[in-house]
């Protein structure tokens, strides 16, 4: 078959859209981007004729390696810490289908058609996850990091790959994200650099997360064949649709296929060209074809001598150079004892949540290990995986020493693990009003120093305190600036019928009359225990700036006017949050090089805040001591002289015993609650009733 050397892509992308019949077809998205790079590299057509005649060179001289070639990976997880934050699991999961693929060990080989066997190749190329990162240190080879980069990639400035790279001539670089923007039609599920022309700012991969392996967030039908589509345009091939029937994929063993969608459906008897001598069908089993991922099989022949043509030359040899497999820790080194790490399948876990340990180690053989796992249902193991649970709330330490006959090695890291209990330390209505600093109750930055909230002292909704991310023009565009709140016990709400809302208020002003220039304000909800959270709310430009302001440079709030509600009015509209008794918030603001922003008055109750909620604008209570013995007092701060009902209820709203029902003054008021039949060890609500409404407060009597 003729081949014609006109190559018309630059950087590779494996995209799909869904037809009205729900068939799965892949578009190329990067034809405008490659336009664009050619007008400011012209060099870059001269490079693409040199590969095609390199490439087909090399595919009419096939040579038989006796050994395979290994690449070191590393898998960087852009995440905020939503499900894209993909498993351990899965990403496994992947790698062992590349290692299946591109050794042809793929259990559908069988299906390939008979008039393809003979030119199916095992292409004798493993992946393996890297051990030890570019810092020297022990790695499990997967790279999370904390950013809202990976939300939407825009193909044409990727900033995942300048958040974070790992040297491309050492590792291969796989940035997993929730989806990718492009110009073209269909929803863009990767792309790949060829490698000849790439540098260390572009080389690699960028793949959406549910496109990763055939478990977890991965799409049923992909069967995790995207990546091994990626990484064979990573080592120089091209689509077998590349210039139609007019084939242009170097290749004599691929039959031209007419376009892009033809095999989408993997038809039996396809041939869209013939334009092939002999004539032969579409060889929709081929990983470059755009055909369903369940249908891939193959790599041909001259595929295969493609490929390890790169493997032999810059910049692809010196990933599979045996120094750097050594440098990477793909090879262990036998004259030294190894280097102890650890990684966890999570770090902060809901009390009876097993927890999966993983020995990560480094540099040299494991042949024993120990584990010290204080607090969990197996405080010592010698397993390479333990698996244990915590069941009482608290921090913990996680220590792991490993050995050889070299010699051995500890890591110890206090405070690993964090189990939070079954149930909440804060009841609605629980208002933060940030007066002092909120960590002492219970907030967490997630945010590394330099991007953390912090008390402003002079700027307030109400009060004289607020919580502010520090943003001015020095700030790098897309630092996130985050914090959790202590968990809440929505449930207290749902039980008694009242709506559950969370609210605050939050000053900003665009820093320019260009709406789109703005900061970022999200917010989350994480319902098991801070190990995963899923978005709530988005507020950015107008959404987020005060309203009837003008764009004002290194704004500060100066009155109530410049300050915005924001709300989730129906908590119980949201997967039935209102049921939830570990619910945990978290506030992101990502920056844009522009203004800070403050919060304040953050509620969680039947009311809005600041907007009259009856314990902020007229009855202030508290129960002490609680936990209580044989009595508590109740101290009501009145505004307003009023009738008060006060009641002791089940969790349920039954009312068990009334305490008062008179007329109370304006002041302090002490109610003694004794005397009660209740038990002991059990939650109960004082419900205080006004004109109003009503709030609750949680009481326990101790034995």
């Amino acid at each position: 078959m003729k081949r014609i050397t006109t190559v018309l892509t630059l950087l590779s992308v494996f995209s799909i859209k869904i037809s009205a019949q729900f068939h799965h077809e892949h578009s190329c998205g990067t034809e405008l981007l490659y336009q664009q790079m050619l007008k400011d590299d012209p060099s870059l057509a001269v490079k693409r004729e040199a590969h095609s005649q390199e490439a087909r060179a090399a595919a009419k001289n096939p040579t038989r390696r006796a050994a395979k070639y290994t690449i070191p990976v590393v898998f960087h997880v852009i995440h905020t810490n939503g499900p894209e934050n993909i498993s351990r699991e899965q990403i496994l999961d992947q790698v062992r289908i590349l290692n299946q693929d591109f050794n042809f060990l793929n259990p559908n080989r069988s299906k390939i058609r008979s008039q393809f066997t003979a030119v199916a190749a095992d292409c004798q190329i493993d992946f393996k996850l890297a051990n030890i990162d570019p810092a020297g240190k022990c790695t499990d080879g997967i790279n999370r990091v904390y950013s809202p980069f990976g939300v939407e990639v825009d193909q044409a400035n990727a900033k995942v790959k300048s958040l974070v790279r790992w040297d491309y001539t050492k590792y291969l670089n796989i940035w997993v994200v929730t989806s990718i923007g492009s110009s073209g039609q269909g929803i863009t599920l990767g792309y790949a650099v060829f490698p000849f022309a790439t540098s260390a700012l572009v080389d690699g991969i960028v793949v959406r997360n549910d496109r990763v392996g055939t478990i977890g967030t991965a799409v049923p039908g992909d069967s995790g064949r995207t990546l091994t589509h990626e990484i064979g345009h990573w080592l120089g091939l091209f689509h077998t649709f590349q210039g139609g029937c007019n084939s242009q994929d170097n290749c004599d063993d691929t039959p031209p296929v007419a376009s892009t969608f033809t095999n989408a459906n993997c038809p039996a008897n396809g041939n869209s060209c013939a334009t092939d001598n002999p004539n032969l069908p579409d060889q929709w089993e081929n990983y470059m074809d755009y055909s369903d991922g369940n249908c891939m099989a193959m790599f041909t022949l001259q595929q295969k001598a493609i490929m390890h043509s790169y493997l032999v030359k810059a910049p692809r040899s010196s990933n599979v150079s045996a120094a750097n497999l050594l440098a990477t820790g793909i090879t262990p080194n036998s004259a030294t004892p190894p280097t102890a790490a650890f990684s966890s399948s999570n770090r902060v876990v809901c009390a009876g949540e097993p927890v999966t340990f993983y020995d990560v180690s480094c540099k040299a053989t494991v042949t024993a290990r120990s584990w010290t796992l204080t607090g969990s249902s197996s405080p010592s193991s010698t397993a390479e995986s333990p698996v244990v649970v915590y069941q009482t709330a608290g921090k913990y330490p996680v220590s792991l020493t490993v050995q050889n006959a070299k010699g051995s090695n500890t890591s110890s890291v206090t405070d690993y693990i964090e189990v939070i209990g079954p149930d909440a330390a804060l009841y609605p209505n629980a208002e933060e009003k940030f007066e002092s600093d909120p960590v002492s109750r219970g907030y967490l930055h997630l945010s590394p120093v330099g991007a953390r909230w912090a008390v402003a002292d002079t700027v307030a909704y109400t009060g004289s305190k607020s919580y502010q991310a520090k943003i001015t023009s020095s700030v790098a565009a897309g630092t996130v600036f985050s914090f959790r709140t202590p968990p809440y016990d929505l449930s207290k709400l749902g039980k008694l019928g009242l709506p559950a809302r969370l609210s605050f208020y939050a000053a900003y002003a665009l820093p320019t009359a260009d709406a789109t220039a703005t900061e970022v304000l999200r917010l989350y909800v994480s319902t098991d225990c801070g190990n995963s959270f899923n978005q709530l709310l988005e507020r950015s430009g107008t959404g987020l700036a005060y309203s009837g302001g003008t764009s004002k440079p290194g704004f500060v709030p100066v009155s109530k006017s410049q300050w915005k509600l924001l709300s989730l009015p129906s908590l119980s509209s949201i997967n039935r949050l209102d049921t939830v008794k570990n619910a945990i918030f978290r506030f992101d603001v990502i920056s844009n090089a522009g203004n800070s922003v403050w919060l304040d008055d953050i509620n969680v109750s039947q009311w809005y805040t600041g907007t009259h909620t009856v314990e902020t604008d007229e009855v202030k209570a508290a129960i002490y001591p609680n936990p209580a013995r044989e009595s508590a007092t109740l101290e009501l701060n009145l505004t307003v002289g009023m009738p008060v009902n006060i009641d002791i209820c089940d969790v349920q709203g039954r009312v068990i015993q009334t305490i008062s029902k008179k007329y109370m003054p304006v002041g302090k008021s002490l109610i003694t609650l004794g005397n009660l039949a209740v038990d002991n060890g059990t939650i109960y609500l004082v419900r205080i009733q006004t004109r109003n409404g009503f709030i609750t407060k949680p009481i326990t009597f101790a034995p």
